[in-house]
Formats: structure tokens, C-alpha cells, sequence
């Protein structure tokens, strides 16, 4: 108990000493900025022009293509979800079996 204890201590230590800022690798990246001092204010602007983003002819199909909804059919299903379970619970109970059992020993 007491050596899980340790390395779980010593995992979690190096583990947070590597998230302190202050680390051995800090200085060896130099002082880094990383963007918090804004050179350009922002401005206003005009907004892009409008584009079409359907294609060139402004069209959403190309030449020949059908909507899904004319070639699919509708597919039913002829086996209620009741007849599903129980034949599943057949199969179940008919399947072949685990040949081993492995049983503990001791404590």
C-alpha cells in the first residue's frame, strides 16, 4: 500500500512540476510573446462581394441527376420488433458454449 502510495505521489509530483511555468525547459524558449500586444487596431471595412455558391449556372443538380426521393422506395420491415428479440434470445440459448470454466484459487 504504502509503494502505490509513493509512485502514485511521485507520478502526480513530476506531472504538476511539469505544468508549473517555471519549469527547467522555460528559459531554454526565451521570453515568447504570444500575441498579446495588438500592432494594427481593427477597422471597418466593406464586405465581400455576394458569389453564388450553387456553381457557375446557379443550379443545384447537374445534367441527369435525380432527387433521391424519386428512385428510393420506401423498404418496410415485415419482422416486429417482439419477433426480432425472441428469435434472438433462440439463437442465444442454442449457441454453442464455453467449453473451459476457470475458477479462482486461494485468497
Amino acid at each position: 500500500m504504502k509503494t502505490a502510495f509513493l509512485t502514485s505521489l511521485l507520478l502526480l509530483s513530476a506531472g504538476a512540476f511539469g505544468q508549473c511555468c517555471q519549469s527547467a525547459a522555460a528559459p531554454a524558449m526565451g521570453n515568447v510573446s504570444w500575441g498579446l500586444d495588438h500592432a494594427l487596431p481593427a477597422t471597418e471595412h466593406g464586405l465581400a462581394p455576394e458569389r453564388d455558391l450553387r456553381g457557375p449556372g446557379g443550379t443545384t443538380m447537374a445534367h441527369g441527376e435525380r432527387p433521391a426521393w424519386e428512385v428510393m422506395s420506401l423498404v418496410e420491415e415485415t419482422t416486429s420488433l417482439g419477433d426480432a428479440a425472441r428469435n434472438y434470445r433462440k439463437e442465444h440459448a442454442a449457441a454453442e458454449k464455453a467449453r473451459i470454466v476457470w475458477e479462482q484459487v486461494g485468497s
